[in-house]
């Protein structure tokens, strides 16, 4: 083995001892998309924590439109999250309740994307990179039109 090779094996060893270990906490979200029947206005999202610490997240409720092929996001309080930010034991199981507020009829079908963020907690203090998973879950009132 050339001594570039080694010094080069070297510095990766010695950047993941540095590192430490990578403590994330698991974070599932049930179920993956949702259509809700016209009429209805409340859905609800599973989201369950696991792993050995407390795990942090926030929820928030966003437009999707579809046009052509694009996807946007779009801001709104025609849906709202409750509760809209989590604090979570470990292994604990939290039902996120979704109100569609809107008094407007649903004309057609009606969608919205429900992101559910677990943020970086304690057990990610002490590591280089901090990491945010999201979860983009469809959220559908009304009939596909």
């Amino acid at each position: 083995m050339s001594a570039t090779r080694c010094l080069r094996a070297a510095v990766v060893l010695v950047a993941i001892a540095l590192t430490g270990p990578a403590m994330a906490n698991d974070f599932t979200v049930s179920p993956t998309s949702m259509n809700v029947p016209a009429g209805n206005q409340v859905a609800t999202l599973t989201v369950k924590a696991g792993g050995p610490g407390m795990t942090f997240g926030q929820v928030r409720v966003v437009r999707w439109l579809r046009d052509g092929g694009r996807n946007d996001l779009v801001a709104t309080r025609d849906v709202v999250a409750s509760p809209p930010a989590l604090r979570m034991k470990p292994d604990q199981e939290l039902t996120i309740r979704l109100v569609r507020t809107s008094k407007k009829a649903v004309r057609g079908q009606e969608c919205y994307r429900v992101l559910v963020d677990q943020l970086p907690g304690k057990t990610q203090n002490n590591q280089v990179v901090k990491f945010t998973v999201r979860h983009s879950v469809p959220l559908c009132f009304g009939t596909p039109g």
